[in-house]
């Protein structure tokens, strides 16, 4: 149970961040004169039928398997998974996973218990293994772990207790808020993927955002203070205006200045990367061999 105390450092900490809509960009030209109507009305069309698509795959998940968890992390698109969910009265049926990497944004956190008790639900919350605390994880391995090595902090941290997860639920369907247009690692993914599903693939970041608006959902303070996507306070930066719903944008300002072993830009944590069936032949394809998508 949170405590008093706790829900009045959370106000605090989040009152700066109205989250009225207004910081976040917008692209659509919708013209001029009759246009505007015209071009809104298209726009409402498409987000209506995107959200009853969504409603479609979370129910047929809950109807046809066992055991269905959704990662959330806080993000756009997260949050329209987990109020779509809740909309369709199914959170009873389906676990929220949480993974603390005991590196997020403080505001982050408190999110999590804002809308935890907006949606009248618990989050799982899964971290780094027999370490119960923030504190006692810097003790143990200092702040910049991350730093000394990559593999090793994302193991710990994100891959390790994501599987400890699926795991202790026996999950047979892995929701997940994964998109084609988070760029070219996720370019061709589908909705249905073994045991993930996700029901975002083919929307945008624009699309998650008019969901979001349409329905008044509440969304991290920290998209009002420029950031289009939420990951490790130490590697996650603002992403300019421009470029929040530009190909690939959303992600932009994530892994910033982060490599892998064999100095190739960082752009996956471990926990998706190598995974998907198509992308995991590219990977493991021998060289000069005919690759398909």
């Amino acid at each position: 149970m949170v405590h008093h105390g706790q829900i009045e450092e959370d106000k605090q900490l989040l009152a700066p961040y109205a989250r009225d809509f207004k910081k976040i960009p917008t692209v659509t030209d919708y013209g001029k004169d009759g246009d505007v109507a015209l071009n809104k009305e298209v726009e409402n069309d498409r987000m209506l039928f995107l959200a009853e698509s969504l409603a479609k795959s979370l129910q047929r998940a809950v109807e046809t398997k066992k055991r269905p968890i959704f990662t959330i992390a806080l993000i756009a698109g997260d949050i329209v998974i987990l109020d779509a969910i809740h909309k369709a009265g199914l959170l009873d049926k389906i676990k929220v996973i949480f993974i603390d990497t005991y590196t997020l944004f403080p505001e982050t956190l408190a999110f999590l218990r804002e809308i935890e008790a907006h949606y009248g639900f618990k989050a799982h919350v899964y971290h780094a293994a027999d370490i119960e605390s923030q504190a006692e994880f810097e003790t143990r391995y200092g702040t910049e772990y991350w730093r000394e090595d990559i593999d090793a902090y994302d193991k710990l941290c994100k891959v390790e207790p994501l599987q400890r997860a699926l795991s202790e639920f026996s999950s047979d369907c892995w929701l997940n808020g994964r998109r084609r247009d988070h760029g070219a690692d996720r370019a061709t993914l589908a909705v249905y993927e073994g045991t993930k599903l996700n029901p975002l693939a083919f929307w945008s970041f624009e699309d998650c955002w008019n969901y979001l608006r349409h329905f008044e959902v509440p969304y991290h303070p920290l998209h009002d203070a420029g950031y289009s996507s939420l990951g490790d306070k130490h590697s996650t930066v603002t992403v300019p205006d421009e470029k929040w719903m530009a190909y690939a944008g959303e992600r932009s300002g994530r892994f910033v200045g982060l490599v892998n072993k064999d100095g190739s830009a960082k752009t996956e944590c471990g926990i998706h990367s190598k995974n998907r069936p198509a992308k995991k032949a590219r990977v493991e394809a021998p060289v000069g061999a005919a690759q398909s998508v």
